[in-house]
């Protein structure tokens, strides 16, 4: 079975499952999520603009209309330039990872030392053995989605463990629900090739790690409490969006016959 993002970017392709159509697109989890409402985002993206709007304006005695007419039509954007950049860094620091755990002795740029010494520290901590990186899953069942783990390992007991390890500000709540869902796909695609037993499989464990980018500062490190809760909460956030994209709310009226 071979699970690979579609030619969009927008969800996931599974081809071999004969229980799926070759052409059907499974959604992202990360998708999923955006029907959950995100106040802090919103927040955040107010105070790039006004961050901008300062930064445009400072030094400037006096702003003329044309100036100030271009400063404010470029603020709404703002954000979403800051947001691109750390989206960079991100994928750039998942890749330098990933190789990582292939070959130790990659050259490490200097702005990703921070990351990469957390990243050693905490793994060397934590008694965990990486079994693989980059590890696409999927579900099909009522509900469909699809994911990428950033890594798989197994814990002392034998237990599997996902990491999932992000590079942004804070390790926000809805990560406990894509870390519910990878569970989900985790065991759904585990039925098929029992590399874990189904007792391991019910002692999963999800972690979410943010490492730093600034040298000294401590990396912030959460596992998923009561997984099961998880799953059941990003199933109704699939019902949801489901829902949300669902052409069948209301009763359709016959159209009126002209005579």
């Amino acid at each position: 079975v071979k699970v690979s993002l579609s030619k969009d970017d927008k969800g996931y392709n599974v081809t071999g499952d004969e229980r799926i159509e070759p052409d059907k697109v499974l959604p992202r989890v990360t998708s999923i999520l955006n029907v959950i409402d995100k106040p802090a985002l919103r927040t955040w993206a107010m105070d790039q603009a006004l961050a901008y709007i300062k930064e445009q304006t400072s030094g400037h005695p006096v702003v003329g209309s044309l100036l100030l007419d271009n400063i404010l039509e470029n603020a709404p954007n703002a954000h979403r330039k800051k947001r691109d950049t750390a989206a960079n860094y991100g994928t750039e620091a998942h890749a330098l990872l990933q190789y990582l755990c292939i070959d130790s002795e990659i050259a490490i740029p200097d702005k990703f030392l921070p990351v990469v010494t957390a990243w050693n520290k905490w793994m060397a901590e934590s008694g965990l053995r990486i079994i693989d990186t980059e590890v696409a899953m999927y579900y099909h069942n009522n509900i469909a989605f699809a994911g990428t783990a950033d890594l798989i390992a197994v814990d002392s007991d034998g237990y599997p463990v996902i990491v999932d390890y992000k590079t942004g500000a804070h390790i926000y709540r809805e990560a406990a629900l894509q870390m519910g869902a990878y569970s989900m796909a985790l065991a759904y695609c585990n039925n098929s090739y029992q590399f874990f037993s189904y007792e391991q499989i019910e002692q999963t464990r999800a972690i979410v790690i943010r490492l730093p980018k600034e040298e000294g500062e401590l990396p912030e490190i959460k596992e998923v409490a009561d997984i099961m809760k998880h799953q059941a909460a990003f199933t109704h956030a699939c019902k949801l969006r489901q829902w949300m994209s669902s052409r069948d709310k209301w009763v359709r009226k016959p159209r009126a016959v002209r005579g």
